[in-house]
C-alpha cells in the first residue's frame, strides 16, 4: 500500500520541480519508442550479419560481439513500458513491474558494458596468448561470459534485496535506482558500482588494448617479409571481402568505450550529483535524458561495425535487400 501510494505521489510529479506538459511527455514518449524500434531491428540485424558469415572473423570468435547485440536488443527492448506511461503522464504498471522493469535496466546495461570490456580483454588474449585460443578459446569465451552476466545479475539483484533501491525517477513515467533518496545505502552501493563495474573495468580495458598492440620493431619486419599481393592477384583480399583485422577489432573497442561514456555516462553523472549534491531541485528533463541516451546509442554500434569492415557492411545491407550484389562474405566462402 505504501508503494503504491510513493508511485501515485511520483506520478503526480515532484514538489519544487516544473512537471512536464502533455506535449514534453508524449515527446519524450515518441523518443522512447523510436530508439527502443531502431536499436532493436539494428541489433538483431547485427546479429544476423555474424550469424550468416561466421568467416568475419580469424583467430577469434563473434560470440562477444553477438553477445553484446543481444545485451543492446535487451537494452531497447521494454521502451514501450515507458512510452506508454509517458503517453499516459504517469507510470502504468504498479510496483512490481516497477521492480522488474529497473532490474532488468540495471541487470542488461551493466552486462552490455561488460561485454564491451570482454572484447577488449578477447584482443589482448588474442594477441598474447593465440596458441592457448586455438587450442582451447571456448574456455576463455565461456570463462569471460559467465563472470560478466554473474557480474550485472549481483548489482542489478541487491537493491531488491535491500542494498539501496530501485523507485519511479524523477518524471514519474520510468522507474530505475533511486538516486532522488541518498542514504547510506545508496552511496555505498554506488560507490561500490562505479568502482567495480565502471572504473577500474574501464581501465582493465583501456590497458589490455595497450598491450595488445603489435611490437613496433616486430611490425616493419613482418611487413617486409610478406608477400606483396597486386589488386588483380587472387590470393589478395580487398576491403570488401577480407575478414576484420586486429586494427579494426581494436579500434572498434575504442569506439564502444566511447560509446560507453556517451550513453552510459549521462545515467553515472546523475548517480554520483545524488552522491555529492542535493538533487531535490533536479529538473524533469535531468531526469528523462540519461535513460533516452543509453537506449539511442544502441544504433550506433551496426554503424560503427559498418564503417570499419566492408564485408561486414555488405552482409548487413543484404539483409535489407540495399545490396545489389552477393554479400561479399558469401563470395569468400
Amino acid at each position: 500500500m505504501a508503494s503504491e501510494e510513493v508511485i501515485m505521489q511520483a506520478g503526480r510529479g515532484v514538489a519544487g520541480v516544473a512537471e512536464f506538459s502533455r506535449f514534453e511527455h508524449v515527446t519524450v514518449g515518441v523518443l522512447y519508442m523510436v530508439f527502443g524500434i531502431t536499436g532493436v531491428v539494428t541489433n538483431i540485424l547485427l546479429i544476423l550479419t555474424f550469424l550468416k558469415d561466421k568467416a568475419l572473423f580469424r583467430g577469434s570468435s563473434a560470440w562477444l560481439h553477438i553477445s553484446l547485440g543481444v545485451a543492446n536488443v535487451a537494452v531497447v527492448a521494454p521502451a514501450p513500458f515507458p512510452a506508454s506511461s509517458s503517453f499516459s503522464g504517469k507510470w502504468l504498471y504498479g510496483d512490481k513491474m516497477c521492480q522488474a522493469y529497473a532490474f532488468e535496466g540495471m541487470f542488461v546495461g551493466i552486462a552490455a558494458i561488460g561485454s564491451i570490456i570482454s572484447l577488449c580483454l578477447e584482443r589482448y588474449v588474442v594477441s598474447s596468448r593465440k596458441e592457448t585460443m586455438q587450442q582451447s578459446s571456448s574456455t576463455f569465451y565461456w570463462l569471460v561470459t559467465g563472470l560478466n552476466l554473474a557480474n550485472a545479475f549481483f548489482w542489478a539483484v541487491m537493491p531488491i534485496l535491500g542494498w539501496s533501491r530501485y523507485s519511479l525517477d524523477h518524471t514519474g513515467t520510468s522507474c530505475a535506482i533511486d538516486w532522488k533518496n541518498a542514504d547510506e545505502g545508496y552511496l555505498s552501493y554506488m560507490a561500490m558500482l562505479c568502482t567495480f563495474s565502471f572504473g577500474l573495468p574501464m581501465l582493465a580495458a583501456l590497458l589490455a588494448l595497450y598491450k595488445s598492440l603489435p611490437d613496433a620493431t616486430a611490425e616493419p619486419r613482418a611487413a617486409a617479409s610478406a608477400p606483396t599481393s597486386s589488386a588483380s592477384g587472387s590470393g589478395g583480399q580487398d576491403a570488401a571481402t577480407s575478414s576484420f583485422t586486429e586494427a579494426q577489432l581494436r579500434g572498434l573497442c575504442l569506439t564502444f568505450l566511447g560509446l560507453v561514456v556517451v550513453g552510459w555516462g549521462p545515467f553515472a553523472a546523475l548517480c554520483v550529483w545524488a552522491m555529492v549534491a542535493d538533487t531535490a531541485g533536479a529538473s524533469m528533463l535531468a531526469a528523462c535524458l540519461p535513460p533516452l541516451a543509453c537506449k539511442c546509442c544502441t544504433a550506433l554500434y551496426p554503424l560503427a561495425y559498418m564503417a570499419a569492415n566492408g564485408r561486414f557492411k555488405a552482409g548487413y545491407l543484404s539483409l535489407l535487400g540495399a545490396s545489389s550484389h552477393p554479400a561479399a562474405g558469401d563470395k569468400a566462402e
